[in-house]
């Protein structure tokens, strides 16, 4: 017991230095949410979320300037790395504690990290014996997981807020330099197994994931499209930082590499790409071509359920509406994530239908906690041109609906994106013309219905 008092005696002094040091670097965010809020003239809620979460304000204001908001989320990021190493060297004092410095590089979890890491008390020397050649302290596999995590917060802002640049050196530059400087820095002192580089990777990878979500960099479904991509150029990363690591390279130099990657963002955003992307679908209805075009040109919902283009967030047809008649006519498009504005360019009655579209809706709706993201992507980088519905009269009262429908991507890689879109373009041309179909076929049965109806009811007069 006196052994306990007096390693409790010797440990609170430091407690408390570090508690307040900590509780120092976390109040400074909320300063600087404030401060800001006072420069552009914003209301400041003073609520639980704000102590908790204090980068929310910000990120919830649709009309934060961009530069107001790159400068929030890099002081965040600062204010994080400042106190994760803070944390690494409390968490070295105690001999434990390395994953707890890692929490408090996460808003509203930092809080609760901190005060762990405070009333934690120095393990016993007799109890974890130190032993040459094991594995080396958590701390130092934090210092990797945490250069990983502040790269993808930093590419994503520099890149994308800054730049407008979706492409190779987002997408695939960045996910292999994280994984290369976290392969190197974990492996630096101390050679470990390739189980536990990979596992550091993927650490900084969801840690990284997590700050871009709680900053109101991203969404959630952007990261899980791009995971197949970023999880295996992650892995390649470490595999090639860890053999790094082995052979002694000058530690400078896998840095060197990531200076690579402003100008890798440059040429994205000098060059897009801009891929056409035509998809064509055809159905057939047991409907004639008249009853097919009153269906195609009503104002109605679409019935037909969304599928997994709605379950991945990505936008679909919900209703449309015809204001007028005739080349020039005003469509109005009602999409999941907003309202296209659309104009006729081909009207022939039972013949040709088409369409142009001259403002177009978010291309998806993002997973998360906010209701304003940061998220460039979301407007002209999948673009929607003219959508063409040809009717062509079959035997036996029945119709072919041929549409027709052009796209243009300008993300890359396009070898990886242009799938997906092709995917999602075909899903929801597939999805309306089958809405067509049952909606004629239901006309043309109420119609049959009403004649046998009144037939039978003259007869029977």
């Amino acid at each position: 017991m006196n052994d306990l008092l007096q390693r409790l005696r010797s440990e609170a002094p430091a407690a408390g230095l570090y508690a307040m040091a900590a509780a120092a670097l976390i109040l400074s965010q909320h300063t600087m949410v404030a401060l800001a809020c006072r420069v552009l003239g914003a209301p400041l809620a003073i609520d639980d979320m704000f102590w908790l979460f204090p980068i929310r304000q910000l990120a919830m204001r649709p009309d934060i300037p961009p530069l107001v908001a790159i400068g929030g989320f890099a002081f965040c990021l600062a204010i994080s790395g400042i106190l994760a190493r803070l944390s690494l060297r409390r968490a070295d004092r105690l001999g434990r504690g390395g994953w707890l410095a890692l929490v408090t590089m996460i808003p509203t979890l930092q809080i609760l990290a901190v005060l762990a890491l405070a009333l934690l008390w120095p393990r016993r020397a007799e109890a974890a014996p130190e032993q040459v050649g094991d594995r080396a302290p958590p701390y130092q596999l934090a210092i990797g997981i945490f250069a990983g995590t502040a790269l993808i917060v930093a590419a994503v802002a520099v890149s994308a807020l800054t730049m407008g640049a979706y492409g190779w050196g987002l997408f695939v530059a960045t996910p292999f330099f994280v994984g290369l400087i976290t392969g190197f820095l974990v492996n630096r002192n101390h050679v470990r197994s390739a189980a536990e580089t990979f596992g550091a990777v993927a650490a900084a990878g969801a840690l990284g994931t997590v700050a871009l979500l709680m900053l109101a960099l991203e969404g959630l479904m952007c990261v899980i499209l791009v995971l197949p991509l970023a999880v295996g150029l992650a892995l390649i990363g470490g595999f090639i930082g860890r053999a790094a690591a082995k052979r002694l390279v000058d530690p400078r130099q896998p840095f060197y590499s990531v200076a690579l990657l402003p100008l890798i963002f440059l040429l994205d955003a000098a060059m897009p790409p801009e891929l056409p992307i035509e998809t064509r679908n055809s159905i057939v209805i047991a409907a004639s071509p008249d009853a097919v075009w009153r269906s195609l040109t009503a104002d109605r919902p679409v019935r037909e359920a969304p599928g997994l283009v709605g379950l991945a967030g990505l936008a679909y047809p919900v209703a449309s509406r015809i204001v007028g008649e005739g080349e020039g006519a005003r469509r109005i498009g009602v999409f999941s994530t907003g309202i296209a504005d659309e104009r006729v360019t081909i009207w022939k009655p039972g013949q040709t239908l088409a369409f142009r579209v001259i403002r177009q809706p978010p291309a998806m709706e993002e997973m998360s906690p906010y209701r304003h993201l940061h998220t460039p992507h979301l407007i002209g980088y999948f673009d929607t041109g003219e959508t063409r519905f040809d009717l062509v009269p079959l035997a036996n009262d029945r119709t072919r609906l041929v549409a027709t429908a052009d796209h243009v991507l300008r993300i890359d890689p396009v070898y990886y994106w242009g799938p997906i879109a092709r995917w999602a373009i075909k899903h929801n041309v597939a999805r309306v013309l089958t809405d067509v179909r049952n909606d004629a076929e239901q006309r043309t049965d109420a119609g049959r219905h009403e004649v046998l109806l009144a037939v039978s009811t003259q007869f029977a007069t």
